[in-house]
């Protein structure tokens, strides 16, 4: 079994677990908690997230993947003198 932390990239570790858990639940004008969506918005919501686990689904069928160890690699260059291009699988 892996411990906490073990197997982590740096760009998943904790402390980036939590600034995006907070992103997505603060409004970034006033930091304050978002108020909870409507039926509607969720059902909504619920819709988009739908498409677009298909469309991944759908790529990922049809051999549309970028390799694990580019993404690391681009990760790694950003913020660098040798930045490296964004990833993209053939389509």
């Amino acid at each position: 079994m892996r411990r906490a932390g073990e197997g982590t990239r740096r760009w998943q570790s904790h402390r980036h677990r939590v600034t995006f858990d907070l992103m997505d639940t603060l409004n970034p004008d006033i930091s304050q908690p978002v108020s909870p969506e409507t039926e509607a918005e969720r059902r909504r919501r619920l819709a988009r997230e739908a498409e677009g686990i298909a469309e991944a689904r759908a790529d990922v069928a049809a051999g549309r993947i970028v390799d694990e160890a580019e993404v690391d690699a681009w990760i790694d260059s950003i913020g660098t003198d040798h930045e490296l291009p964004v990833p993209y699988a053939g389509r």
